[in-house]
């Protein structure tokens, strides 16, 4: 998957950008808050329709306009796409595709992208909430039914939730939600395996010898992670049925991959309080390269990667090692404050970034 163009208009502090990247690395130099980091979101929302840092529409318009545009031409499978994502204050996000309107999900079943910044030290040390959305938004590139099963889910657990707040019989939601959430606790199951199995590998490599680890800790309780769906709907019914007096006390919903965790440790020790901002940023980067590849296995192209301020809190062999691991890879792009390592300058193409306008550097 490469993208070949890029037209901005009021996004965030972007007023008008026309980009033409090269097929490799793109790195984009400027000081803080000249939106490089906006660049790359916008490049997000273009792929799936979101922003990777979870802002609403409202956020990114321009705070003096009432519209932002993203247009830009991909080749993907073979094919190259036409696609535009528009907001308006007020009211909807309009998405298209070859000039006719798609929804959200028929962007992830066409598109994928995966992008790592200084938020994603939250991954490792911030609230489950955090570490459940990186979930949902890689797997929902990987598995073509998971965003449908997701989108159901919720929408039943949000009709369950009323009802218990309401004091009303709760049953008739139940055989919904254990059918949509097994299926998301199973899809869940497979992809942590995949992704425990490359990322302790390149945390192992990048850091120098550390170890890290991926503990899927399922809100209904597993005997093994690699459990059919049969069984972890059984599991599922039965954990309900023992929680249903607790649930209409608490006037909430207690059990289900919404109450899924997933833990990190490094070095044998719980990121969350054991793990420096150096370890958290390259367990961070560790888990994105293998969520790269885990997508460009599974959907037969390289997602676009774009990589905000990742060498910021690394030490320099940490940094010598994260560049040879970009060797293979396909489209990349890099922002930085600092100057670019001398092996990227070389190898890409590099673009300054001033107050929201962006000029290549020849």
């Amino acid at each position: 998957m490469i993208l070949k163009s890029l037209s901005i208009t009021n996004f965030r502090n972007i007023s008008s950008l026309v980009l033409s990247p090269s097929a490799g690395v793109n790195i984009f130099f400027g000081g803080n808050g000249s939106g490089k980091t906006n660049l790359l979101e916008a490049l997000f929302m273009l792929c799936l329709g979101r922003s990777q840092r979870g802002a609403p529409d409202a956020v990114v318009v321009n705070k003096d306009c009432d519209v932002y545009r993203l247009e830009g031409t991909i080749e993907a499978g073979g094919m190259s796409h036409r696609l535009a994502v528009a907001f308006q204050k007020g009211d909807r996000k309009k998405v298209t595709l070859g000039g006719v309107q798609v929804t959200l999900a028929d962007l992830y079943e066409q598109f994928c992208a995966v992008a790592a910044g200084p938020e994603d030290n939250q991954v490792l040390a911030g609230p489950p909430s955090v570490r459940r959305t990186f979930l949902d938004v890689y797997l929902s590139q990987h598995t073509r039914s998971y965003l449908s099963n997701l989108s159901h889910y919720q929408r039943v657990l949000t009709q369950k939730n009323a009802a218990l707040k309401r004091e009303m019989e709760t049953s008739p939601f139940d055989p919904q939600l254990v059918d949509y959430g097994a299926s998301i606790i199973h899809a869940r199951c497979a992809f942590l395996e995949s992704l425990k199995r490359l990322a302790t590998s390149y945390y192992k490599e990048i850091s120098g010898g550390e170890s890290l680890d991926v503990i899927y800790d399922p809100s209904v309780p597993l005997d093994d992670t690699r459990e059919s769906v049969d069984k972890i709907t059984s599991v599922f019914h039965d954990k309900l049925y023992a929680y249903a007096d607790r649930e209409r006390r608490a006037q909430v919903s207690l059990v289900g991959p919404h109450r899924d965790e997933i833990i990190f440790e490094i070095n044998g020790y719980p990121a969350r309080t054991y793990g420096s901002q150096g370890q958290w940023r390259t367990a961070a980067i560790s888990l994105k390269l293998a969520v790269y590849h885990i997508l460009k296995d599974k959907r037969g192209m390289p997602p676009l990667l774009l990589l905000d301020e990742i060498f910021t809190e690394l030490d320099v062999g940490r940094v010598e090692v994260l560049i040879d691991a970009f060797e293979g890879f396909s489209q990349l792009f890099l922002t930085t404050a600092l100057e670019p390592p001398q092996r990227l300058r070389e190898a890409g193409q590099i673009f300054q970034v001033v107050d929201g306008c962006v000029e290549e550097i020849v």
